[in-house]
C-alpha cells in the first residue's frame, strides 16, 4: 500500500489509503488507492468557511485543470497532470470561469 508523508493527520501521521474497485468508463473493472479520511477533512474544511455545497475535495483540481487550459496548456498535458490514462476522463475537471461564459456572450453578433 503507499504511504507518502506529503500530508499529515493533525496527529502527524500519513492519512491511510484504502483499495477501491469501479468500472471504468469502458466498462472495465478496475483498482485504485483513495484517501478517504483526507478527502472528509478537505470537505469539513470546505464547511467550516461556509462553502459547502457544491465544495470537495476535487474543487482544487478543477481549478489546476481550468488554469491550465486557460493559460494555453493542452488537453494531453492536463491529462498527465492529472494522471489520467485516458484523455476522456478530463471533461469533469474543466469548469468554464463566469468572465469567459459573459466575453463568449458579448461577442455573439446579434445582428441588430
Amino acid at each position: 500500500m503507499p504511504r507518502t508523508r506529503l500530508i499529515l493527520t493533525q496527529k502527524g501521521g500519513p492519512f491511510e489509503l484504502s483499495m477501491k474497485r469501479r468500472v471504468s468508463f469502458e466498462g472495465e473493472p478496475m483498482e485504485y488507492w483513495a484517501a478517504d479520511s483526507l478527502q472528509s477533512y478537505v470537505t469539513g474544511l470546505y464547511r467550516a468557511s461556509g462553502l459547502g455545497a457544491g465544495y470537495s475535495s476535487h474543487s482544487g483540481r478543477r481549478t489546476f485543470a481550468t488554469r491550465l487550459i486557460a493559460n494555453g496548456q493542452s488537453l494531453e498535458t492536463v491529462q498527465i497532470l492529472l494522471g489520467h490514462s485516458h484523455i476522456d476522463h478530463v471533461a469533469p475537471y474543466l469548469e468554464a470561469p463566469q468572465r469567459d461564459l459573459r466575453e463568449a456572450i458579448a461577442e455573439i453578433d446579434l445582428g441588430e
